[in-house]
């Protein structure tokens, strides 16, 4: 999704009235971070759920940077409000109001949707990359040799494929019973190959400095294409 580049103009608006563009058309969202905590996600989970950047989210809030009406109706499609509640400045009363806690915390619920699939794949093929946040294996990726990053990508293509037969198979993911926390996170685990795993191979490549190890990585990220 394009993201617009903007930078806020400093108006100082009327509670209750949608806040005027931004320079160059971008919209600012002044009430995008207090219907964010209200709904007990995290900005993190924002932008993954919007498929934006985290740091877009944080300008966003911050009013550093308008978005374009799509992404500003994406946004409070997410958060379930409408678009203009977004627009709007809270006023002082809703800026005092404490926020609740979530009754379920959503990055506890995610290191447990993960730990539930790392003891599922660990049982079915042997390995459990596929549970790992990105940053997390491109970090256990940065620290091995070039035989060790080929091993995390072919057990991840392991992985994925298992994870396609079980749940495209019994159509897991169209199940309406299915949460839709879990039906997300299975989502993104999913559509996370191969783009993660040509960029292992494409970073280990970099760094590598042997002919073997780097036709050998040139090779894999072919095999992926």
């Amino acid at each position: 999704m394009t993201e617009d580049t903007r930078e806020a103009s400093g108006s100082n608006g009327p509670v209750g009235e949608p806040e005027p563009s931004l320079r160059h058309g971008g919209w600012p969202l002044p009430a995008l971070k207090y219907w964010r905590k209200r709904r007990g996600i995290s900005q993190a989970e924002l932008a993954r759920r919007a498929g934006l950047r985290n740091d877009y989210v944080f300008r966003v809030e911050n009013g550093r940077r308008g978005c374009n009406p799509e992404t500003a109706q994406l946004l409070a499609d997410l958060l379930k409000v409408e678009l203009q509640a977004l627009r709007r400045k809270p006023d002082d009363a809703l800026d005092a109001e404490p926020l609740p806690e979530p009754e379920h915390p959503l990055v506890a619920y995610l290191r447990v949707h993960q730990d539930y699939l790392r003891i599922m794949l660990k049982g079915a093929v042997g390995s459990a990359y596929a549970a790992m946040d990105e940053r997390e294996v491109e970090k256990r990726c940065e620290g091995s040799a070039w035989e060790g990053v080929l091993e995390v990508v072919r057990a991840r293509k392991r992985e994925i494929g298992y994870l396609r037969d079980a749940l495209g198979g019994g159509g897991v993911l169209e199940d309406p019973a299915l949460h839709e926390d879990v039906r997300s996170f299975l989502e993104s685990v999913l559509k996370s190959f191969p783009d993660l795993d040509i960029r292992l191979l494409a970073a280990a490549r970099g760094r590598e400095t042997s002919e073997e190890g780097r036709e050998a990585l040139a090779e894999a990220m072919r095999d992926l294409l």
